[in-house]
């Protein structure tokens, strides 16, 4: 996910380096720092690039926005539009992706809401959800075993941390800082990754 404002070729250049790095889908995250223009500027270098090595473009919070920028899809949490809405608007094609808290039947009512994959968290301290406390991991558990669909892990992530994250059995782990706040984000990346998969497959 990218990180609050900076300017729109800082990144683009920081996504470009990460997709080198193995990131497998990037988020447009915007808390309403960008002007209509700059978001537009954004999510089309970021579709670019993206495409270019056939890797997603969605957008965080917003169907609207997602659908103007012709962007892959859209992720939705509590306070914004339902899957439902964004599955609508954005097509059947379209990745559409929404926030649990981990209370039971969450992740059926997005599953028949049309969600194509759940994301959960924070599980650490983070500097992008510092109002949310910290979950613990028994209830990550939880929500993997109830979930049909993919559950992803977000929040306050970095290598070791995705290692621990994948042995609870997430599909994957979404990061903002780890990645967008590095001095290599390429190196960043392949990191994550590479812990990722160690994790999965059991390696120390």
């Amino acid at each position: 996910m990218t990180s609050p404002k900076r300017p729109v070729s800082a990144i683009v250049a920081i996504v470009e380096a990460a997709l080198e790095g193995g990131v497998s889908l990037v988020q447009f995250r915007d808390k309403g720092q960008y002007s209509d223009a700059e978001r537009q500027e954004a999510c089309d270098a970021l579709k670019d690039r993206c495409h270019r090595r056939g890797v997603p473009l969605l957008v965080n919070d917003d169907p609207q926005l997602a659908k103007r920028v012709v962007a892959d899809g859209v992720h939705v949490g509590r306070d914004d539009p339902s899957p439902r809405i964004a599955r609508a608007l954005l097509g059947p094609a379209a990745l559409v992706g929404v926030t649990v808290y981990g209370k039971p039947a969450e992740e059926q009512a997005a599953e028949a809401a049309g969600a194509d994959y759940l994301g959960i968290g924070p599980f650490f301290p983070s500097v992008t959800k510092p109002e949310e406390p910290e979950m613990p991991l028994h209830l990550l558990d939880a929500v993997v075993h109830r979930a049909k669909l993919p559950v992803f892990a977000i929040g306050g992530i970095d290598a070791e941390r995705a290692w621990q994250l994948a042995r609870h059995g997430v599909a994957g782990i979404a990061v903002v800082s780890a990645v967008m706040d590095a001095a290599d984000p390429r190196g960043a990346a392949e990191n994550l990754r590479t812990a990722f998969e160690k994790g999965r497959s059991g390696t120390p």
